[in-house]
This record gives C-alpha cells, sequence and structure tokens, in this order.
C-alpha cells in the first residue's frame, strides 16, 4: 500500500498578506478624522437656512446662513429648511395639486349655493424665525398648518359672498380678504402669506344651467332695450329732420318777395322782351308811388 502526501501550509505566507495592526490603526484613524471632518463642515445651498440641534442646549435660537458653517461634530446636528417661496395647491385635478387626489374645497356661499374651489397658496417661512418654526412645529409645517388653516378660511370668506358674486366682479376682493385674514392668523407661528389665489370655481350642474338660462334673458333683455333705443333714436332724427326742412321751406317762402323775383329776373334776362300777341308783354312792373 502507498502512503499518500500530505501538503504543508506555510501560514508565514498568509501572515504576510495581512495589513499589520498599525495599518489598522491608521486606516481607523483616517476614516474617523473624515468622518468628524464632514460633520464640522456644514454647507448650507442657497434659499436654505440651517437649524441647529445642540445635545446640551437644545434647539439654538440662531440659524446657519447660506455657505460655509461649522459644527460641533456628533454634539451638533443641522436641519435645512427652506425659506424661499412656497405653493401649496388645492385641486381637483390629481396631477395639479400637492396631494395626487381631488383635494378641492366644498365651500357653501351666501345665497345657499355649494361650489367647487381650487386654490393656491403662496408662503414662505420667516427666516430670521426658522428655529422657532422648528421647534414649535417642525418640518411638517404644511400639513399642521398650511392646509388646514387654508381650508377653513377659504371657506370662511366663500360663505360672505353669493355665487355668481365669487366667480366674477368679487373674485380679487374675495382672494385679498382670504390672504389678509390668513396671513394673521399664521403670523404668531411665523409663516408669512404672500397672496392666495382662487384657480377655480366651480358650480352644480343644475346652477350652471340656471346661471345660463339667466344670462340668455338678460342678454334678451339689453337687446330688446337696445333696439327700442335704436328705433327711438331714428325715430327722433327723423323729427328733427322734417322740423328743418319745414324751417328751411318758410325762410326760403318768407324771402320770395316780389322786389326779389323781379331782380333775378333781371339778372338772367338777354336784353329781349318776350313776345305776345297784340305787342311785347310788360317785363318789369314797376311800383307806382
Amino acid at each position: 500500500m502507498g502512503y499518500m502526501a500530505t501538503q504543508t501550509v506555510d501560514f508565514s505566507s498568509v501572515a504576510k498578506g495581512i495589513p499589520s495592526f498599525k495599518v489598522i490603526k491608521a486606516i481607523f484613524f483616517i476614516i474617523l478624522a473624515l468622518f468628524i471632518f464632514r460633520s464640522t463642515l456644514i454647507f448650507i445651498p442657497a434659499g436654505h437656512v440651517g437649524v441647529v440641534y445642540d445635545m446640551g442646549r437644545g434647539v439654538l435660537p440662531y440659524s446657519m446662513k447660506e455657505g460655509l458653517n461649522f459644527a460641533i461634530p456628533i454634539w451638533q446636528s443641522v436641519t435645512l429648511m427652506d425659506i424661499r417661496l412656497q405653493e401649496y395647491t388645492m385641486s381637483v385635478v390629481p396631477d395639479e395639486g400637492a396631494l395626487r387626489r381631488d383635494d378641492s374645497l366644498d365651500a357653501p356661499t351666501s345665497d345657499g349655493q355649494q361650489v367647487k374651489v381650487d386654490a393656491t397658496v403662496i408662503f414662505r417661512v420667516d427666516p430670521e424665525k426658522a428655529p422657532e418654526v422648528y421647534r414649535t412645529v417642525g418640518i411638517d409645517y404644511v400639513d399642521k398648518l398650511i392646509r388646514p388653516y387654508s381650508r377653513s378660511q377659504i371657506r370662511m370668506v366663500i360663505s360672505r359672498y353669493t355665487a355668481p358674486a365669487i366667480y366674477s366682479e368679487k373674485r380679487q376682493e374675495a382672494e385679498t380678504a382670504m390672504t389678509t385674514e390668513l396671513a394673521q392668523m399664521l403670523k404668531p407661528n411665523n409663516l408669512i402669506i404672500d397672496k392666495i389665489l382662487l384657480r377655480t370655481v366651480i358650480f352644480s350642474a343644475e346652477y350652471s344651467k340656471s346661471i345660463e338660462a339667466k344670462v340668455i334673458a338678460e342678454q334678451r333683455v339689453k337687446q330688446a332695450e337696445f333696439e327700442v333705443q335704436e328705433a327711438t333714436q331714428r325715430a327722433q332724427a327723423k323729427i328733427a329732420e322734417a322740423k328743418g326742412l319745414a324751417e328751411a321751406q318758410a325762410l326760403q317762402k318768407a324771402s320770395l318777395t316780389q322786389e326779389f323775383l323781379q331782380l333775378e329776373a333781371i339778372k338772367k334776362w338777354d336784353g329781349k322782351l318776350p313776345q305776345v300777341a297784340g305787342g311785347t308783354a310788360p317785363f318789369i312792373n314797376i311800383p307806382l308811388k
């Protein structure tokens, strides 16, 4: 019987391929240094501020401005907050609103009608009060404040107007009232309301038909009034024309005296007396004194 050859492993060569403890330690400290460096330098992009949470003092009353800032690694964390103009749209069309569904408002009018409203709220966070917003509300201020407050106030203002008014001549006035009142409500929460826009006002199908019928009736009345007015003006014009013609004829008649007619005949006379049977006809009648 033969003997199987046993293969020996040279562990010394394997050990040579493993990094030494000093190398591992150096790599660890390099990674740690990069982490600390990255945690120390905080870059704030344009249109944002950095709200600082300090493990010892909580939310700091000041915020980091745009550009490069410094923070204490691990001990301090920074949350970005957008201070640019933002918009929150509530729309019946899912693709247009902040929520991907029908997010329009159902609002009553002063004349008892129910309308659907698409609206957009344009707002921003007060940059000087961003830490306070973060501390009292958090970063979800849209869901907690903008959405519920704006929906309530829009309904409140619409209830002061009739359906036709909110659709047409009072629309801008209603937008101004909504903006002013919502701004006052959210000012203590350090949110600045720039503008509320009524994008669309939709009536019920029945009310839309009644408005259409009313508009058609009003147009017919206006057309009839216009026709009457036009006929009256034509009649007055004819009366004025007839009166002027009568006055002209009277004036002409008054000016046709015997002397005037003889003068006109002399101007046109060719120097020959007209011939009649028995002699010449007298041409000029000279009055005898």
